[in-house]
């Protein structure tokens, strides 16, 4: 008996998946954060300025209508606000915690509007110029792009740019920043054993630029954070699988790419959405042209990722097969014999290949059974006993029948 590639098979295909992650709930917010809710009543400005808070000699913090009091006492959970460690007697000096906090939960976060901030034709009429990636994102020398800061932002919005209502200012923080806290986005998405360095996908291997629309196509349409999701896979295969872009060496099925914990084998399948639309799925074999009518059925979406035009693409389209092949139960007998019944009991079967006329052009025809037609009339009352289902498809009894018997009219007996 031959053997499929049963378990074989899916072991391969399983060695170059990664496996399900369960993101980990956040943790509890560290209770010495900066409670920003207790301070609403005082303007941003008082606390925000040039340097960070505190910087100069614990101002602003330090005066008579704020906190004066705490520093006049022995370090406690006060000081665990900004300091890791103090040193009551000034031998040491005290350590600061990070600046700004780095944590899962981000406090007054931002409203960051892509697709206002990348209409060229709105950002020529407000600044004199358009906005790209690289005015608030800059790559500097690290793997990944920094996140903008509020000097980014501030060659725009700052005072004196004067936008006037055109535009908020940089003292205007409710305009970007909302209450609260909420849990921190990561800026890097790329989890796991996965690897990604910016800096390598700024050029391809002929010298050609990659912009930043290459990978983050859907950016300019982001109204907000959770719109701003990252590149499809997709959008690496079409340069990866490019040599007159990327070397063989890195192309998407070779699995240390982009992962450190996977390298290519005999025993790897890379899944499909790595590989390039002109390969098959690895369940395309030879017996699928036969058994997809049920895959096709169940997940249509999933045959549309490849055959995209109309209803297939150059190579492989469906309109080619079943334009041109028959059902297998179109057999020679099927006209005269069981398509009317067919027909009766799913309709919408034979409408996938056939239109109204298609019917139309054999139905307004006499059928066979009416020949020779002197000796039908003496015998159609017979076939109509039979079946009379076959005489009410084209004659209504009530019209038609009742001119030879007017006896029976309105009744569906011959």
């Amino acid at each position: 008996m031959p053997r499929g590639p049963g378990l074989a098979a899916i072991v391969a295909f399983a060695a170059c998946r990664a496996a399900a992650r369960i993101e980990a709930p956040p943790p509890p917010a560290d209770p010495t954060r900066f409670p920003h809710s207790q301070h609403v009543s005082l303007a941003c400005g008082e606390c925000h300025g040039v340097t960070p808070p505190g910087a100069n000699d614990h101002a602003p913090c330090d005066r008579d209508q704020c906190h004066q009091r705490e520093f006049t006492q022995p370090p406690g959970a006060f000081c665990a606000v900004c300091h890791a460690n103090v040193d009551a007697t000034g031998a040491t000096k005290s350590t600061l915690k990070p600046y700004p906090r780095v944590d899962p939960w981000r406090a007054a976060p931002s409203r960051f509007d892509h697709a206002t901030h990348l209409d060229r034709g709105k950002m020529e009429r407000a600044v004199g110029f358009h906005v790209a990636c690289e005015d608030c994102h800059a790559q500097g020398d690290a793997a990944y792009p920094s996140t903008a800061t509020h000097a980014d932002c501030a060659r725009c919005h700052a005072a004196e740019v004067k936008l006037g209502e055109r535009a908020p200012s940089m003292s205007d923080c409710d305009s970007c920043h909302a209450a609260g806290a909420v849990e921190r986005h990561p800026r890097r998405l790329i989890r796991g054993d996965l690897q990604f360095d910016h800096r390598l996908h700024q050029a391809d291997a002929a010298g050609g630029h990659i912009s930043c629309e290459t990978c983050h196509d859907q950016t300019r349409f982001a109204k907000q954070r959770s719109d701003h999701a990252p590149p499809p896979i997709a959008a690496c295969v079409g340069c990866h699988d490019d040599a007159g872009r990327v070397p063989p060496n890195q192309r998407m099925r070779i699995c240390e790419t982009c992962h450190t914990e996977r390298s290519e084998s005999l025993g790897t399948l890379a899944p499909r959405d790595h590989l390039p639309a002109t390969e098959l799925p690895v369940d395309h074999t030879l017996a699928f042209r036969s058994d997809h009518a049920d895959a096709a059925a169940a997940d249509p979406s999933r045959c549309a990722r490849c055959h995209t035009q109309l209803s297939g693409n150059r190579n492989g389209a469906c309109d080619e097969c079943h334009q041109t092949m028959r059902p297998r139960d179109h057999t020679i007998s099927f006209r005269e014999l069981d398509h009317g019944s067919e027909a009766a009991a799913d309709a919408t079967r034979c409408a996938t290949c056939h239109v109204a006329d298609f019917c139309t052009a054999c139905h307004t025809q006499l059928p066979r059974s009416h020949l020779p037609r002197e000796s039908f009339l003496l015998e159609h009352g017979g076939q109509a006993r039979v079946n009379i289902r076959a005489c009410v498809t084209c004659h209504d009894p009530d019209t038609s029948c009742v001119r030879c018997h007017p006896g029976n009219a309105g009744t569906s007996s011959p």
